[in-house]
């Protein structure tokens, strides 16, 4: 078994060790042939560094892909899943909110119940009221407009076979990715799978989630609704 996970991050200088010590652990236990391509998503904090340090301890297992100015996390995504050479390909935050052991569970549901994509569903959230109505009222909008496969649709740990990746031709720059992703899925009669699993508060740094990102996720479903994920969107 052999996975390639993919981590933007930025601004993640207090969050990024934990994140990656804790899933190379998690994946060596378990004996499993992996790869971390940490993305510098344009940090402007000491994330560049430490990225590159803890490559430098690890070679065989962490790539490091460098975006000199943050385009949005779609393009921090997109930009590490080039960079991959696993059988399956995944991506996920650097925030530290998500358990090692539930991306590893998403992986073993991926592989013992033959999938072509799977994904956690938060079930419980302790991020507090305003990201979680966030996140509802994205979902719930996103319910209206698209027929779909899962229940919590920008939620990650997302992992996939790598021939499944290479179909999608993924091009939404912003949060709108994993949106894209489950939109494609669907339509190429993908199956799909989920997880449940808790979300956890962040212990430090800042999100990048806010009210003006639903305005963001309402535009690119409207776009998406005229224009389908033309180039950029």
């Amino acid at each position: 078994m052999s996975l390639s996970m993919v981590i933007p991050l930025y601004n993640e200088e207090k969050n990024i060790r934990k994140v990656v010590i804790g899933l190379s652990h998690t994946f060596e236990r378990s004996s499993i042939d992996y790869e971390l391509i940490l993305v510098n998503n344009g940090s402007t904090d000491k994330t560049p560094q430490i990225l590159e340090s803890l490559a430098r301890k690890r070679p065989d297992t962490i790539k490091v892909v460098h975006i000199s100015v943050n385009q949005g996390y779609g393009w921090g995504v997109i930009s590490g899943l080039k960079r991959v050479s696993q059988e399956y390909v995944g991506f996920m935050g650097g925030d530290g909110q998500m358990e090692p052991s539930d991306v590893l569970r998403v992986y073993s549901k991926l592989i013992d119940e033959n999938l072509d994509l799977c994904q956690v569903k938060r079930v419980l959230r302790k991020d507090g009221p305003i990201r979680e109505f966030i996140s509802y009222c994205y979902n719930f909008i996103f319910r209206f407009l698209f027929s779909w496969k899962v229940k919590d649709v920008n939620a990650t740990p997302k992992i996939m076979r790598r021939e499944i990746y290479e179909k999608l031709d993924l091009v939404s720059q912003d949060w709108f990715l994993d949106a894209e992703v489950v939109i494609k899925c669907t339509k190429m009669r993908c199956k799909v799978g989920e997880v449940s699993a808790i979300f956890h508060k962040r212990e430090t740094g800042e999100s990048g989630v806010n009210f003006f990102t639903i305005l963001e996720f309402v535009k690119n479903m409207i776009r998406y609704r005229v224009r389908p994920f033309e180039s950029g969107h």
